[in-house]
């Protein structure tokens, strides 16, 4: 067992966290990952989540999120894709990193035993959510900083989320390059299940002017969705 960590993010206490490092197989890669448990009590769910292509599972966006969903109560898993692993590029189609993720959410049902899941994925992270939770058993998903300019794949993929009725908080910024948000807006307008929030300022990383990650607002309105999901 770990040491327990401090996190010291602007805006958010600091408190130390119960964590453990943890392995499995992925696709093409052994995963590293790590485990965060709740401070107390046994968690009603587990939070999978997975990083953009160009950060990792310690990222301060997915680490800060794993320990806050924590302390409400959630079992988090935080991991590196095969590709970080091997210093590679993220694979076509990210079928990889899809197979990664499910791997992931198995290895969460294994440890934990429960039945309700939830993924959280940012960039190439989210696409890979959306594949595997309309392909596996996923309660809901959180989508933050997701790339869309009107493709009709990724235009699919969200549609297809509406037909298995999987309820999602999608996070995007305002001044983000990889969006085309009136299109988006227009496309999850027709999804009751799907919660669009937009990040005044932010960019596809979700970081504002300076590129410093806008970690604070996403964590806010994250922790509410989820704490309204597990309540």
């Amino acid at each position: 067992m770990m040491t327990p960590p401090v996190i010291r993010t602007p805006g958010i206490r600091v408190r130390p966290f119960d964590e453990e490092s943890v392995t499995f197989q992925g696709f093409s890669a052994t995963i590293h990952g790590t485990v965060t448990r709740p401070p107390e009590g046994a968690p009603a769910r587990a939070l999978v989540l997975a990083h953009g292509r160009n950060g990792g599972g310690d990222e301060p966006m997915i680490e800060t999120l794993a320990k806050r969903a924590a302390v409400i109560g959630l079992w988090t898993l935080r991991f590196d894709f095969g590709f970080v692993e091997t210093g590679a590029e993220p694979s076509a189609g990210h079928e990889d990193e899809i197979a990664d993720l499910r791997e992931a959410v198995a290895f969460a049902r294994r440890t934990t035993g429960l039945d309700k899941v939830t993924i959280a994925g940012r960039g190439l992270g989210a696409w890979a959510a959306v594949a595997c939770a309309t392909d596996e058993d996923t309660e809901d998903l959180i989508l933050l900083g997701l790339s869309y300019t009107g493709q009709e794949e990724r235009r699919m993929a969200l549609e297809r989320l509406a037909e298995f009725e999987v309820p999602t908080l999608i996070i995007v910024g305002s001044a983000s390059d990889r969006l085309d948000l009136p299109a988006l807006r227009e496309l999850v307008a027709r999804m009751p299940f799907i919660e669009l929030e937009v990040l005044e300022g932010a960019d596809h990383r979700l970081r504002d002017a300076e590129e410093h990650p806008m970690v604070a607002p996403v964590l806010a309105r994250c922790e509410t969705w989820l704490r309204a999901r597990t309540g």
